[in-house]
């Protein structure tokens, strides 16, 4: 059958909200809709990735364990309410398998011995409960694939993330658990979710205006903000870690 791959492209697009599907959406805007999700998707995973390898060699988590348990959730929880099929389902399952792997690593490598089980059991527990918020959240908020709450705490756990990794370079001057690629992709990863809401107000303003709404732009600007920060206080604690290595061979 001719153009089969390409019909079949047509029909299966990805988290496409309900009431823009009831405006019949041109096919350019749900291609562009669909590449800046995985864009952003393919972001993150590379983030996880490269977080899990530079905790793993430094021995070293650039924030609260306890912080991790909050994306852990998001990802249990939302693949669920939100995948329209299989296929989206496998993807972000992957996703979430990649922040386990990243959890998982952190308490083996980060945390003393002797507190590790307590530590994974507080991860459990505060997963599950995370995730009953999610819910109960979904229930006072309904909304197809409950893309409203998921915008609003995504951004909320973005941010915890991004200030902790400033905060920690400023506080302790170096630069372990944390590098430049790992800032990239985040950064980028967080410009593309922007990039997704803001794609979809431009063309359907009247189902996202929650997106341009003042608390929205403020938490946006407030998950910028670190990102822009960063660069600079990593090459700040890059130069602490020189000062301090000169002084060490001094002192000897």
């Amino acid at each position: 059958m001719a153009f089969e791959w390409a019909s079949w492209l047509e029909n299966n697009h990805i988290i496409v909200h309900a009431a823009d599907l009831q405006l019949n959406p041109p096919q350019s805007y749900l291609f562009v809709q669909d590449f800046l999700i995985i864009l952003c998707a393919l972001l993150y995973c590379f983030c996880y990735v490269f977080y899990t390898l530079r905790t793993k060699r430094d021995r070293f988590l650039a924030g609260p364990v306890d912080l991790l348990f909050g994306n852990l959730a998001y990802e249990l929880y939302y693949p669920f309410v939100m995948a329209r099929g299989k296929l989206e389902l496998v993807g972000c399952l992957v996703w979430l398998l990649l922040d386990v792997r990243f959890v998982y690593t952190a308490i083996k490598y980060t945390c003393p011995p002797g507190t590790r089980i307590k530590v994974t059991l507080r991860c459990a527990l505060s997963t599950l409960a995370l995730t009953a918020v999610y819910y109960v959240l979904g229930l006072y908020f309904p909304d197809d694939g409950e893309q409203v709450t998921a915008y609003w705490t995504g951004w909320l756990l973005e941010l915890g993330i991004g200030w902790c990794e400033v905060l920690y370079l400023w506080k302790h001057a170096h630069t372990k658990g944390q590098s430049l690629e790992i800032w990239v992709v985040r950064f980028c990863g967080v410009l593309s979710a922007m990039a997704v809401f803001f794609w979809r107000y431009l063309n359907v303003p009247q189902n996202w205006a929650y997106v341009v709404s003042w608390p929205s732009i403020i938490l946006v600007g407030l998950n910028v903000v670190p990102e822009l920060m960063y660069p600079f206080l990593y090459r700040r604690a890059e130069r602490k870690m020189r000062e301090a290595a000169v002084q060490k061979e001094k002192t000897y």
